[in-house]
Formats: C-alpha cells, structure tokens, sequence
C-alpha cells in the first residue's frame, strides 16, 4: 500500500467525549514528505449505505428489471463480495456496526449499560411512563456512542475530516465523531408526535439524496484539499416510495405491478445520488484517490409482478422474506471496495464477508490500526490475491421477527407495529446453508441454498447431525460476541 500512517491502538469501548479534530498544523505534518521522500496524502473514503436495498436488486448481479447505472459502472471498477452479509435484518444495528465495527450483539448491551445509571438517576425518567418513557430512554440511549472509538473518530486522529448526511439514529452527527453532518440531534419532547420517528431516523439527515444533495456535494468541494471521510446513507429505497416521475419512468409499462414501480424507481432515485457523488469527486480531481466503499443495511423483497398496494405490511416493509424476517435475503447484502489503482477489480462469490469487516478494511487501507477487539478483519489479503482463512460460517443475532409473518414467512395477520416483534433468533450462513434457530421456542429451519435458492423448503428433519453441529457452532460464536444474558 502507497500510505503509512503512524498507528495508534484505541479502545472500541471509550469513555470520553468526541475527540477534536486536528488543527491545520496536524493535516500538514501528516501530508508532509518523511525521511525518505515524499508521502502522498491519505486516500479519502466513500462509505455508501443502501437503505432497504434488497437482494438482488442490482443490474451487476444480473436482475434485468432494475436500472442501476451508477452502482453497476461502480461495480465494474471493484472488487465485488456478492456472500455477504449486513449484521441485522432491520436497518439500525447494522448502521451501529458500520459505526463502530462491533457487532450488535456487543454494541447494543454496551450502549443500554452506559445509559442505564443516567436512567437511574433522573427522576423525570423514573417518574414517566408510556411513550414518553421510551422517549427518554431513547435520548439516554442514542447519545451514548459519544463512548465509543467510532470509524470518523479514528479517521480524526489521523488528519480527516468527516461528514454525515442520511440514516443516522444516534441524534447528532457529533455524537458520532463526525466533524460535519446533518442529523443534529432531538429532544424527547420531539418524539412525542407521530412524527417524531423521522427525527430519531435522522431528522434533517434523511432529506439527503430525496430533496438535496447540496450538502455533501458543498462538502467534498470545500475539504478536497484534505482527507475526509463521507458517510452517505440516504434514507433509499427505503419508504416512502415516491420516486420522481424520471425515475419511475422505466417501470410504467405493464410488466411490473405498481409497488415494484414504486420500489423500483426508488432504487434508481438512491442509484441517481451515487452518480452525483461520484462525478462531484471527479470534477474535484479526487475521485482517484478515495476508496469507495458499498453496503446495504438489511434485505427487502418485491418481485417485479407482484402487488403489495393495498397490504400496509407489504408495502412499508416488503414481502416476507425479506426485511426483519429470518430468511437469508433479511440479511443478505453485496459488499463492494474500490480504489482505482489500488484495488483491482473482481467478483468474488466464495469469501464470506460481513459488515463488520468494513471498518477494519477501511483502517487498514488508510494506515491508521484497528481498534484492538473488533470482531471483523481487513480484507486486504483478499485484495492482494491472498485468501481470508479462518471463517467458514457467517453467524449473527437478530431481536427482531416482522409482525405479520412468522419465522418460516408465513402470514399471521396484520401487525400492530411495522417494527416487528421482539424475539431472539440466530442464523448461520455457509455457502450452501441457512440455519435458523429461535431459543426461546426451540423452532428453527434450514434451507440448502444451493439446490433451493428460494429457500422454499426446511429441510431441518433431514439433518440432525448437521444441526448438531451448527449449533455447536452457533454457541461459540455466542461465547464470543454476544455481550446479553440469552441462554434459552
């Protein structure tokens, strides 16, 4: 690699505030030549986050309904991991990963404990009930990923400047280290309304890519002279799905229903920002040296005929067998990396990859070391033609089952609440399966996703001596990183 940043280990579990960031004397020393000639500047990077981008809603994984032009011209010049997996199948916990590297299962018990004695001892909290109990748990709560080494907080330390602007449930972009942004933080009062859920989505952050794109393309013009991080995670395709009538334009014949328009032309919305970012980078002359970076936040299912108007389930969440259900397109995800000659580009079907391996990747590109406990691992080796040994299985936790379906996707009658039910079930992935196991109850499920790639058939019966064994799995795994008191 071209950069060699000074390295400095930081705890992923932090106790202090937002570190500040460098001052001009800070960004010119690491820009300046060292002893054995010059040092080019950190490279600059592009995190994108699909927000209920599904599998395999991409032009470059072969769907020939969807128009992605942007995505599959990005797709051409990376290296594409298309097993791969977000860490939820909603979308905040794996934002929170995206954040900070850890697994939900570790951040989220973390953040509920540092919040736990500021509950304890606000009496207005003790004294609340209902919806505004929650609403102040939930200021507790959000703010405390001031605690943690975040990825723009690592970056920081190192020269880089950083904005946040879409998706961002943890108030404001401060919070989160970052030096700009546009999610600038609530108060409980504001969650008292019916829409007080936009706020606590983003607020202001969320009319990035559906009714501005000023803010992030003012950023890379005003800090192209510095390395800057950009998180852009526009709230699409995700609802409400209103694409412009140039977007939808490529659906209005009689081949799709009216939701998959819908979906659809909301994917082509989310895929038009991209090209604006990317070509704002080109015009600034940087767009060679800013490793661009792509993931979705969880999975979402509408096939191009079928209608979900009419469905409030269906239509604000997809069907079953995508978002917040246990199917592996809840959490299935392409995982892209480009660097234009840095990066060579392939497609890579084999690798299992999770989204706790970005941050790690992304440190280990820019120089700057990983925070020591992270569960992910760089993925450089696998860059440089190398192979990334040690995961045969991707296994994660998720707390949450949609409210109309139940864990095998079937319907169980309208639901009370478009965020689903809280349970605890677990999932493993390997190239040919996916288990489902739910402790509390004891139901799982697996489907041989190579001869069943619908997954339309639990074949569990037939297979007790590979469940066995996929718990025993599934158990380690939990030793290691799941941070809750869970045992059925």
């Amino acid at each position: 690699m071209r950069f060699a940043l000074a390295a400095v280990a930081v705890s992923p579990f932090l106790f202090s505030c937002a570190a500040p960031a460098p001052d001009a004397d800070a960004r010119a020393e690491i820009a300046a030549p060292d002893g054995d000639g010059a040092q080019s500047r950190p490279p600059n990077i592009l995190l994108i986050i699909g927000d209920d981008h599904g599998w395999p809603y991409y032009g470059f994984l072969g769907d020939e309904n969807v128009v992605t032009p942007h995505l599959d011209a990005l797709a051409e010049r990376s290296v594409v991991f298309e097993l791969a997996h977000a860490t939820s199948n909603y979308c905040r916990p794996t934002l929170q990963s995206l954040a900070t590297g850890l697994y939900p299962s570790q951040y989220m018990p973390r953040m509920e404990a540092l919040a736990a004695p500021i509950l304890e001892a606000d009496p207005e909290f003790q004294a609340s009930e209902g919806r505004e109990r929650h609403a102040r748990r939930t200021i507790a709560e959000s703010s405390q990923i001031t605690q943690f080494a975040t990825l723009p907080r690592l970056l920081a330390a190192h020269g880089y400047a950083s904005f946040q602007g879409g998706k961002w449930w943890e108030q404001s972009y401060a919070h989160g280290g970052f030096t700009h942004g546009m999610s600038e933080g609530f108060a409980w009062t504001d969650m008292m309304s019916d829409s007080g859920f936009f706020e606590f989505m983003g607020g202001r952050g969320i009319e990035l890519g559906r009714t501005t794109m000023d803010p992030v393309l003012d950023f890379i013009s005003e800090h192209a002279d510095q390395p800057f991080l950009i998180w852009y995670g526009p709230a699409l395709p995700h609802t409400p799905l209103n694409p412009p009538a140039e977007h939808r334009a490529h659906y209005e014949t009689g081949e799709f229903s009216q939701s998959a328009a819908d979906y659809y032309g909301n994917i082509t919305w989310f895929d038009h920002g991209i090209g604006q970012v990317i070509a704002q980078l080109e015009a600034e002359g940087v767009l060679n040296d800013t490793i661009i970076a792509y993931v979705n936040d969880n999975g979402w299912e509408q096939p191009p005929t079928v209608e979900y108007r009419g469905d409030n389930d269906l239509y604000s969440n997809g069907g079953r067998r995508g978002k917040s259900s246990l199917f592996d397109t809840a959490f299935r995800t392409p995982i892209l990396f480009s660097w234009p000659g840095e990066i060579a580009p392939a497609r890579d079907d084999q690798t299992l990859v999770s989204a706790v391996d970005i941050v790690p990747t992304l440190l280990d590109l820019a120089g700057v070391a990983a925070p020591e406990g992270l569960p992910g691992r760089s993925l450089t080796p696998v860059f440089e033609g190398g192979a990334f040994a040690g995961r045969d299985y991707l296994i994660g936790r998720t707390d949450s089952l949609r409210g109309d379906s139940d864990y095998l996707g079937n319907p169980v009658g309208a639901s009370r609440d478009l965020m689903g039910r809280d349970i605890v079930a677990y999932y493993l992935r390997s190239h040919r399966w996916h288990y489902v196991w739910l402790p509390a109850s004891g139901e799982q499920a697996l489907y041989d996703m190579l001869n069943d790639p619908g997954a339309t058939t639990n074949v569990v019966e037939e297979n007790a001596e590979l469940i066995g064994y996929f718990r025993t799995q599934i158990a380690a795994w939990r030793e290691a990183y799941v941070e809750y008191d869970d045992q059925p």
